[in-house]
């Protein structure tokens, strides 16, 4: 390190040769010769000027390893990501269920309906069966006598026959209509489900829910207090804390004791 002389007129130019470390120093040169530290510094602690100037270079290189993770876009897309798989093993799981409700609805409804036209087929036939037995009215006189006694009898209760069928079409109606009746009440049924479960969501997902949460056992109480504004503040307030006056030629001193050789 460059040589530099102690400006002091008393003190026969002497090297500059320590530096006052003392923590309860209250002198305003804190670098000097030996005789500096006589008058002033004689029972405070010391570095020479090269060990103070090692050892600050080295406080000063551990210093600069000291790292703030920055606020990077990956942080927020790795946070998105696990929402986004969240809110979608959420979805899968409600399409799963409604999936199911649906299918175990449509079952039922198709079973509804297998009936219905298990129903409406037999009645067709039986219908048409008797429809088949007195087309032949118009041959009478080249039919058995077989088929004239079916017409006979057909003539005969014809009007029962009638009724009959005509109760059992207005019990194929009712059918028809209870089945639909059901299929409102499945489609009502699953309207109050999906309002149920969407009164909850929105009770569990509002805003004030989610500011009124209560995350404190994720927080030290350094952290809960610590804002951006609090930490400025702080380091602040530590480098303040080490300014002390200094005239210019004070400044002049320190800075040629302690500037390296290029």
């Amino acid at each position: 390190m460059d040589q530099i002389n102690c400006q002091n007129p008393n003190h026969d130019s002497q090297r500059i040769k320590y530096i006052c470390v003392d923590p309860n120093c209250q002198a305003q040169q804190k670098i000097g010769c030996a005789d500096c530290f006589l008058e002033d510094h004689v029972t405070h602690q010391r570095k020479t000027v090269d060990q103070f100037h090692d050892q600050v270079k080295q406080q000063l290189d551990t210093f600069n390893q000291i790292e703030f993770q920055p606020i990077t876009n990956a942080i927020q897309q790795d946070l998105e990501k696990q929402i986004d798989k969240e809110l979608e093993n959420c979805l899968s799981c409600i399409t799963y269920r409604f999936t199911s409700i649906q299918s175990d609805l449509k079952s039922s409804l198709d079973g509804e309906n297998e009936k219905l036209q298990e129903s409406y087929n037999a009645l067709q036939l039986s219908k048409n069966q008797e429809v088949d037995s007195i087309k032949n009215v118009n041959d009478l006189h080249s039919i058995s006598q077989e088929e004239v006694n079916d017409l006979v009898k057909f003539y005969q209760e014809s009007s029962k026959i009638q009724q009959n069928y005509s109760k059992a079409s207005e019990i194929f109606s009712d059918e028809k209509q209870k089945v639909k009746q059901k299929k409102q009440k499945y489609l009502q049924k699953l309207h109050t489900i999906m309002q149920g479960l969407m009164r909850e969501f929105n009770e569990l997902m509002t805003t004030k829910n989610f500011q009124q949460e209560d995350f404190s056992e994720f927080e030290t109480p350094q952290k809960s207090t610590m804002s951006p504004n609090k930490i400025i503040s702080l380091v602040e307030s530590t480098r303040q804390s080490r300014r002390f006056y200094m005239n210019q030629t004070k400044k002049l001193l320190f800075g040629n004791a302690s500037r390296k050789n290029e």
